[in-house]
């Protein structure tokens, strides 16, 4: 059956123009999309849009299901709702977790979703081949080229190991090796490289998603990349240099990371708003969200209001602040759609193994020292995850830091898949955090088990309280505790993405209310432990030197 859609400001993203006309869907495919009034000849159902925009359903070309702490089918529905179509997402989080095994249970619970959910194959796990963590699970070149034959696998998941791969790392080379022969997408992470080692990097790879400016987009153009844009890095200085670009055909908006708390309020639409908020013209914010992603992505059937293409699309009242009123899949409303229910999860919830900790295990130094010590302390900023490294002489008591009234954090990372802790851990300044342990089993990328506090005590309370639920996020003061809980493996829930957002948020607001002064706390400090994030990060064998691959010493220098 035909249903017409009329008096519509229809956007022509190919031409960078908006216009005043009509259009027609039979078997969930646009037909006629036409300027001015519907033929009176035309017969089929009538949808009078009353003047709003009709805008191509948006298509996030880099993100992680797993970082919204849900499974695919909860995501698909709050994704939706926003504007988005269509994701290509790497599923690394369980992948490092559960190996081939999770990667496949994510690829099936993304089927017959009403959210068209393409894979991209991790392609580090571990985040590094260097020898800086525990990890527990591996992905090798046989199961990329076993998994490029699932449906709805396009690509080969962001390549964050840039130092194994200029080193021409073995085991990585055959990955990307794998990826090659499959014909799959080739997915790129590299905040720091540029001449020689970005020219290394980009034979191989085509995107990069990290934190960006004018000079580093350049080169990265120059070099035939696609350069992916999240929120951190739509500055107006960055903007500026984009509108005066001749050819923006390679520049895609993207999430990458979005907590459930911001994913009730906004999705991909909140990146282009964004960037219209930072100077890009509406129309080229939406062609980066739109027609661009398509094509990179081979997705032909979306990205443009066009007769053909599946009619997938949102209404909105306005460009300049896009918020969708109406979004169809297939030209069928939203709300007459139904998402496929989550299966597999009981072979997913028993993968810790650790025992429980005690307080002797966040003694920093092996012997019991009582005195001063010149030690390594990692600095933070409030903004993003870039982290510095300062020494200075640090007071221990009996083997523990002496950090009471200090700005210093203690930070300890557990492996989760071995039963007894590791001896290593380090320091952290500038979280403003004055007293309460922060723990979660959701810590990028091993997702092996990470703490702060200043109290070993409280510290030691935070990580056996997870182990004993089951694993999730806790925030533990005065013997209280705020929990999301995770039953899917410590790192997704079945929950409703509405219960995870409402515990985010007061997570959020309790670590705050101690004095934590980052913008996004927990996004920060479920990244402490990312072995590939620069410049400093935490594992459970130390204080890990990103850029040179190595976990280094804590403390140097002479004691007194």
């Amino acid at each position: 059956m035909r249903r017409v859609f009329e008096n519509a400001r229809v956007l022509d993203v190919a031409n960078q123009k908006v216009f005043t006309g009509w259009f027609s869907i039979v078997d969930g495919l646009f037909e006629y999309v036409e300027h001015g009034p519907v033929p009176r000849e035309l017969d089929g159902e009538k949808v009078d849009l009353k003047g709003s925009y009709v805008v191509p359903g948006f298509i996030d070309a880099h993100m992680h299901i797993e970082s919204s702490n849900v499974t695919p089918e909860a995501f698909s529905k709050a994704a939706l709702e926003k504007g988005t179509v269509a994701v290509l997402a790497d599923p690394h989080e369980m992948a490092n977790v559960f190996g081939i095994y999770g990667v496949r249970f994510m690829i099936e619970n993304s089927k017959n979703q009403p959210l068209e959910i393409y894979t991209a194959i991790p392609s580090c796990v571990p985040a590094t081949r260097m020898p800086v963590e525990t990890p527990n699970a591996r992905i090798t070149g046989r199961d990329v080229e076993a998994l490029s034959k699932e449906r709805g696998v396009i690509a080969l998941g962001e390549v964050m190991d840039y130092v194994g791969l200029l080193s021409e790392n073995e085991e990585l080379l055959e990955i990307v090796k794998a990826g090659k022969r499959a014909g799959l997408l080739m997915e790129g992470h590299c905040p720091t490289l540029k001449g020689l080692e970005l020219s290394r990097y980009s034979f191989w790879i085509r995107s990069d998603h990290t934190l960006t400016d004018p000079l580093k987009i350049e080169e990265q153009l120059r070099k035939g990349m696609h350069v992916m844009l999240q929120r951190k890095s739509l500055t107006t200085q960055t903007a500026s240099f984009i509108m005066k670009l001749k050819d923006r055909s390679r520049l895609l908006l993207v999430t990458d990371d979005v907590p459930a708390r911001v994913l009730i309020k906004e999705h991909l639409n909140g990146i282009v708003n964004r960037a219209i908020e930072n100077g890009w013209e509406p129309l080229e914010a939406i062609a980066s969200a739109t027609l661009r992603p398509s094509t990179y992505l081979g997705l032909s059937h979306l990205g443009l209001i066009a007769p053909g293409r599946k009619a997938s699309f949102f209404t909105c009242r306005s460009l300049e602040s896009i918020e969708p009123v109406e979004v169809f899949v297939a030209g069928t409303e939203l709300a007459k759609l139904e998402t496929a229910p989550t299966l597999g999860i009981e072979r997913l919830r028993q993968s810790i193994k650790l025992r429980k900790v005690t307080r002797n295990d966040f003694k920093l130094i092996d012997e019991d020292f009582t005195g001063a010590i010149d030690t390594k302390v990692v600095t933070m900023n409030t903004k993003n995850s870039l982290t510095e490294l300062e020494t200075e002489r640090v007071v221990f008591k009996e083997g523990f830091p002496d950090i009471e009234g200090s700005d210093l954090v203690q930070v300890k990372v557990f492996a989760r898949s071995s039963g007894n802790p590791g001896k290593s851990g380090g320091l952290l300044r500038g979280l403003g955090l004055k007293q309460g342990a922060f723990a979660s089993t959701f810590a990028h990328d091993s997702h092996n088990i990470l703490v702060v506090g200043k109290s070993p005590d409280e510290m030691t309370s935070a990580v056996n309280y997870l182990l004993e639920n089951g694993g999730g996020m806790v925030f533990l003061q005065n013997g209280k505790p705020v929990f999301l809980p995770l039953n899917i493996g410590g790192i997704i829930t079945d929950a409703p993405v509405e219960r995870v957002a409402e515990t985010e948020e007061e997570l959020e607001s309790a670590l705050k209310d101690a004095g934590v002064t980052h913008d996004n706390p927990l996004i920060f400090l479920t990244v402490l432990s990312l072995t590939v994030s620069p410049l400093y990060k935490f594992s459970d064998l130390g204080l890990v030197d990103v850029e040179r691959g190595k976990v280094i010493p804590l403390t140097g220098g002479n004691q007194e």
